[in-house]
């Protein structure tokens, strides 16, 4: 059954998975709700409390929440609108592997498994999607360059002709 604020929480997040990035258009379908403070350690219905996410992410998060031990080892998962994730983590672009800086990020990055061999695929298509589409506005660019080129060429050559044609005309006078 769906969560009553499920569409809200779908376009809160973009229609991708809070924790991993991964699309609806990628998975082929809808993703889940998570409770980012699980209902079993009192977490409510609040919508800073939901996390819109893929099944896996929600599976391997399950109800983990951090107890004060947990907490003082910075063993807590990043919430995704609330966290500024570059703290903790980073993305390496030539492997798509997710890095850590801090504690908490490398317990976010190993227990929501993101180093997942899907996950690094998809970051790395996604990588090279995004250099493609550079390299084809760059080549767009200089095709729109080019184009000037030639018609400025066109409009100089056009010139020295009329400047030819003057010329032999005063010879032939």
């Amino acid at each position: 059954m769906r969560h009553p604020k499920f569409e809200t929480v779908r376009q809160r997040y973009k229609f991708a998975c809070g924790y991993c990035g991964v699309t609806e258009t990628t998975v082929g379908g809808e993703l889940t709700v998570d409770h980012y403070c699980p209902r079993t350690a009192g977490g409510d219905e609040n919508e800073d409390n939901l996390v819109y996410a893929c099944m896996k992410c929600n599976q391997y998060k399950g109800d983990f929440w951090p107890d004060e031990e947990d907490m003082a080892q910075g063993w807590r998962v990043l919430h995704p609108l609330e966290d500024d994730l570059t703290v903790h983590l980073f993305e390496n672009e030539h492997t798509g592997y997710l890095q850590a800086i801090t504690e908490t990020g490398r317990f976010h990055i190993t227990l929501l498994r993101l180093n997942r061999p899907q996950l690094v695929k998809h970051r790395l298509i996604r990588r090279m999607q995004r250099v493609l589409s550079e390299k084809q506005h760059l080549l767009e660019r200089q095709i729109t360059d080019l184009r000037q080129t030639i018609a400025a060429q066109e409009r100089y050559i056009s010139l020295l002709q009329q400047e030819l044609e003057r010329l032999r005309s005063s010879i032939d006078d």
